[in-house]
């Protein structure tokens, strides 16, 4: 007992332990998602497991639960941390973030899976290098706005540059667009977060560029090269997306995006009921990607409007701690996270909804992956902590007032006995 209390003390007296309460809305809002995404995961799953690896009906869901336990626990614990003490080392979080990618390229440590290589294997531990990435990218920026102010256009371009390097070197070597693009979207919507007057331009700029470029890119696939069987992949799935029903494509790169508006054109309003999913039976792993057909095809539009409201309500939480941020550095942690979760649910949305080619894009909290829980669940672990070390210090200024009001009516009153 002595030793946990010289610990506390220690804690307090080095002023890196939030006391305040925890966001119990923004709490409350995970909670449901994680167990929403446990069971639909389940339902999902389920026939999948048993014929594709001959585990039981459970095993994603236990695996699922198990990673959502540890990635819960994390979470919490980091709540209580001081954000300001990572402040320092988020300046090193960018070599991280490419010594990362470039581990991919090490024999025996990158992994290959559906042919790219996304994970890193260190003995029985294995995740995929995506998640850490955004959360590093996430902390560097941050720290890159908080020390520069990106108050002038250069220290904007050099945050581009560097994001835009590494979200290449992602693309190129892992073969993830998606991450790619999430990386990128982090770093605009910071760096216009930080100084939307001066850099609205320059964010304008880069995101119409990047549509014209891949409008072009849409034209060019379709109308000019032409279809051979050694094309590459992304390719592939560009043309399965805008001619679905070419015998080409229908049985193949387009079955997917076909199956899942199929689901959900078959769960109409309010769904066939859980677990009673005809389409999860003909998608290959319906517990990833495309997990969304499967919710919408059971509990219908109004399912998968209350699902969107659930991460409206987790973003907004997120907004209003970013927005109440008493320092730069913690405002920048929380809009990451913001662009993050809302950048991977626009484009899960968009890719089964078929508006944009299929991008492997997992659906935040829902999709089975654990380090993809895990990772996300430590970022917000940092937003809670911004949160309450917001409150603690409004707590301090409250009292702070307090104090000098009392010490004013006491002067007071003894300047008013003593006359």
């Amino acid at each position: 007992m002595r030793i946990i209390s010289y610990i506390k003390d220690l804690m307090y007296e080095r002023k890196w332990f939030n006391r305040a309460a925890i966001n119990y809305n923004m709490l409350l809002a995970i909670i449901f998602l994680c167990v929403f995404g446990v069971i639909m995961i389940y339902s999902a799953s389920y026939y999948y497991a048993q014929t594709a690896y001959g585990y039981e009906s459970s095993y994603f869901l236990k695996n699922q639960a198990k990673f959502v336990a540890v990635g819960f626990v994390m979470m919490i614990a980091l709540s209580f941390i001081d954000y300001h003490v990572w402040k320092e080392l988020s300046g090193f979080a960018v070599f991280g973030a490419f010594a990362l990618v470039l581990l991919l390229l090490v024999p025996g440590i990158g992994r290959a899976s559906h042919g790219a290589v996304r994970w890193l294997r260190f003995g029985p531990i294995q995740f995929q290098a995506a998640e850490p990435i955004k959360l590093c990218m996430i902390m560097f920026l941050a720290y890159f706005i908080d020390k520069t102010k990106m108050d002038t256009m250069k220290k904007a371009v050099i945050a581009l540059v560097i994001s835009g390097l590494l979200s290449v070197l992602v693309w190129q070597i892992s073969d993830n667009m998606s991450t790619a693009i999430v990386i990128m979207g982090i770093c605009i919507l910071l760096i216009f977060i930080a100084n939307p007057k001066m850099n609205a331009k320059i964010c304008i700029g880069v995101v119409i560029g990047f549509l014209v470029f891949l409008l072009i890119g849409v034209f060019v696939v379709d109308q000019i090269i032409p279809a051979s069987e050694n094309e590459n992949f992304r390719i592939t799935r560009i043309r399965a997306w805008l001619h679905p029903t070419d015998p080409l494509y229908a049985s193949d790169k387009a079955m997917q995006p076909a199956q899942a508006l199929y689901a959900i054109g078959a769960g109409g309003l309010f769904g066939k009921g859980l677990g009673q999913s005809l389409i999860k039976f003909r998608l290959p792993e319906p517990h990833n990607d495309y997990i969304l057909a499967i919710i919408a095809e059971e509990l219908g539009i109004f399912g998968v409007v209350l699902l969107m409201f659930l991460f409206v309500y987790l973003l907004y939480q997120i907004y209003r701690i970013a927005q109440n941020a008493r320092d730069l550095f913690g405002k920048m942690i929380a809009a990451g996270v913001f662009a993050q979760i809302a950048l991977q649910v626009v484009l899960n949305v968009a890719v089964v909804s078929s508006v944009i080619p299929s991008t492997g894009v997992t659906l935040p909290f829902i999709s089975s992956g654990g380090a993809s829980v895990i990772f996300l669940m430590a970022e917000l672990g940092v937003v809670f902590s911004v949160d309450k070390w917001t409150k603690e210090q409004g707590y301090y200024r409250e009292a702070k007032k307090y104090v000098e009001q009392q010490e004013k009516k006491r002067n007071k009153k003894y300047q008013g006995g003593y006359l």
